[in-house]
């Protein structure tokens, strides 16, 4: 009898603690919402959503470095070269494929950085077949290039013009440029340059 009372009791505290309780089982692996705390190696420094990786490691047809940009799920979404296409990869992998001789360059608007981050995750799923090409137009996801992808992240995921260029302009943007912009400043300095 004991026993019985115990069990009804027992099964009427999991019935109100199941349905009383805000649970949810369902997980969204889009986008992470919270920072999750991930530093770059060798730093203290936090990533964040939006920052833009310039190194000094490659080199192709003169365009000398190469960038990338921080995704909404703290991955980086780059472009490797001719014969590549864009890729969205594992900030570690990009800094064992780069050497870690990176700088991290932040825009001053978090708000901003937030949305050029989401653009880019969705430019690497949309256009995961895009051909590498040096063009001079910023238009257009193929062909495309390692920093023009990084221009057109903040261009039409943020709308933040990065020097005051179109487009449409017959002007490259160079990995080098991302350095000297307006409103950001380099966090970090990781490796020898």
């Amino acid at each position: 009898m004991i026993y019985k009372s115990f069990s009804r009791i027992l099964f009427l505290f999991l019935m109100i603690f199941a349905l009383c309780t805000p649970v949810s089982f369902a997980a969204d692996f889009t986008t992470l919402e919270v920072d999750p705390g991930v530093t770059y190696p060798g730093t203290s420094v936090k990533v964040k959503i939006g920052d833009m990786l310039v190194t000094n490691q490659t080199s192709s047809a003169g365009l000398t470095g190469h960038a990338a940009i921080v995704t909404d799920n703290y991955t980086v979404v780059h472009i490797g070269g001719y014969g590549e296409n864009p890729e969205d990869i594992s900030i570690s992998k990009f800094f064992k494929r780069y050497k870690s001789n990176i700088k991290v360059v932040r825009y001053s608007s978090s708000k901003a950085a937030k949305k050029a981050g989401a653009w880019a995750t969705e430019f690497a799923e949309e256009y995961s077949d895009a051909t590498y090409g040096l063009t001079n137009k910023l238009s257009g996801a193929s062909p495309t290039y390692c920093s023009k992808i990084v221009w057109q992240a903040y261009y039409y995921g943020a709308d933040v013009n990065f020097n005051d260029r179109r487009p449409n302009s017959v002007q490259m943007f160079m990995p080098y440029d991302i350095l000297d912009l307006d409103d950001t400043s380099v966090v970090a300095k990781i490796g020898s340059w």
